[in-house]
């Protein structure tokens, strides 16, 4: 048997700790981590508990915005949509897409008005010249006879800038027969209203960015009016308020509420709300005296106040104050012949008891004598002022 010398004496106790480091510790230290032989001869320091991860808060839901029952659109707002009366006007809109511009304007406007109907009947591609798209000639009698309404809108002409059949022949647009066609249609069309006692507010168009539509636009427009003043009845003219201060097109202006705001959409031709909203401003104070008392019935024993142009009550004027007693007299004018006696004659003539007397007048007595006449008092020339 060797000798067991204290240096192997070391290297067995060395021996027999790395083994238990490696083989012992039990189930627990196993699961902990792998002790090394720095922990076992200094010691094990325990690791830093590490702290469990919170739960995410939870976010309260948002909660939903109230709405009304009509729209969903806040009641409490000016102009909200509300019930319609059974014995509600009715207006109807037809036209093109600007005249579904003017009429969606208009249905904003009286949306908070229980007396006023928009029936809106537009086809954004119809116009005069393509009567095998959509025949208002021959559509608004129908129209009429179905919405009973007391009052028509129309806007047409922005897609009428084409060929025209006439006759069986394609004919250019602004050919004498193109036009003599054209305004034959306006004519006939407004005539189908007036003549049953609807009053027609016919929109004209507004310029648009192209040069060359806003040019053939205003060939439009000047027919336009032209006949349907002719047949009784109105033309709109909403032009000045789409152009900039040097009479050109602008995409942005004026609003109804007097701030600036972008009037046309990006491709120069379109109307955004607020631009429907300015479109529709020219319509409503006209339409308003068609409409007349529109207010919805007030409770019994009050009285129903009559609605100006813009369906505000009228206001009780002050009676007229009692004019007092004016004492006039009759104007003097600073050159009046009168003042320096040049009215009467050169000579004036007297009558006393010795006989006629010649006296001259003070032009006589100036020129002929420089005799000035006694200066009133107080004037430049009294010199008396001067000596005293």
């Amino acid at each position: 048997m060797p000798r067991l010398t204290p240096a192997r004496l070391a290297a067995a106790v060395l021996l027999s700790l790395f083994a238990i480091a490696i083989y012992g510790g039990g189930p627990a230290l196993a699961q902990e981590r792998h002790r090394t032989l720095f922990d076992l001869l200094f010691g094990s320091r325990k690791a830093p508990e590490q702290a469990a991860p919170a739960a995410p808060a939870k976010r309260k839901p948002k909660p939903k915005p109230k709405s009304s029952s009509i729209l969903n659109i806040d009641t409490s707002k000016p102009g909200a949509p509300v019930q319609k009366l059974d014995t509600a006007k009715h207006v109807l809109v037809i036209g093109d897409f600007m005249a579904g511009s003017v009429g969606d304007g208009l249905l904003d406007t009286f949306a908070g008005e229980p007396g006023v109907v928009i029936d809106e009947k537009t086809d954004g591609a119809s116009g005069l010249v393509r009567n095998d798209h959509r025949d208002w000639i021959t559509s608004l009698p129908g129209l009429l006879d179905e919405t009973k309404a007391v009052a028509v809108v129309v806007a047409l002409g922005s897609n009428d800038r084409q060929k025209m059949v006439v006759d069986g022949t394609r004919e250019e647009f602004h050919t004498p027969k193109w036009t003599a066609e054209y305004e034959r249609r306006v004519a006939e069309l407004t005539s189908l209203a007036t003549k049953r006692q609807v009053p027609v507010f016919w929109v004209g168009a507004p310029p648009f960015q192209s040069p060359s539509l806003t040019a053939d636009i205003v060939t439009i427009n000047l027919m336009l009016r032209r006949q349907v003043e002719a047949a009784g009845g109105t033309f709109i003219d909403i032009w000045e308020g789409f152009i900039d201060a040097d009479g050109k097109f602008t995409a942005t202006g004026s609003g109804v509420d007097g701030q600036q705001a972008r009037l046309r959409g990006s491709d120069g031709v379109s109307l955004t709300k607020a631009g429907r909203a300015k479109a529709a401003f020219y319509v409503e104070k006209p339409l308003r005296r068609v409409l007349g008392d529109t207010a919805a019935p007030l409770p019994p024993g009050v009285a129903n106040p009559p609605i100006s142009d813009y369906g505000l009550p009228d206001l009780a004027m002050p009676a007229a104050p009692t004019p007092a007693a004016i004492t006039r007299t009759e104007p003097i004018s600073m050159t009046d012949p009168s003042l320096d006696g040049s009215n009467a004659l050169a000579a004036r003539i007297a009558s006393n008891a010795t006989g006629p007397l010649v006296a001259p007048n003070a032009r006589d007595r100036l020129v002929l004598h420089g005799d000035t006449g006694t200066p009133p008092e107080g004037r430049v020339d009294d010199y008396k002022i001067r000596t005293k």
